[in-house]
């Protein structure tokens, strides 16, 4: 595993499993590169609140063996009055 951060705008979230635990997928665009990414749990529902191709995110995660991107944290950089209240 490979141990990864990187700053993007987030696209394309998707709800992939819901019960018990929360799987979302969404690509992050970063300036060098698009990665396919992975976030569970409780994080997930807090990432559903997000627009596509809107909101910026610090992420930090690993890839796995099929190089996608699995998150273990996010922080919106780019916050506005719903995701503080919301999302956060």
């Amino acid at each position: 595993m490979k141990n990864l951060s990187c700053v993007g705008i987030v696209d394309k979230i998707r709800l992939i499993h819901s019960f018990p635990n929360s799987l979302v997928r969404f690509t992050l665009h970063t300036k060098d590169d698009d990665y396919n990414c992975f976030i569970s749990g409780d994080k997930a529902h807090k990432l559903l609140f997000l627009d596509n191709n809107k909101f910026e995110i610090a992420a930090f995660g690993h890839l796995n063996d099929k190089g996608n991107y699995i998150v273990e944290k996010y922080m919106i950089r780019n916050h506005n009055e719903f995701t503080l209240k919301f999302a956060v």
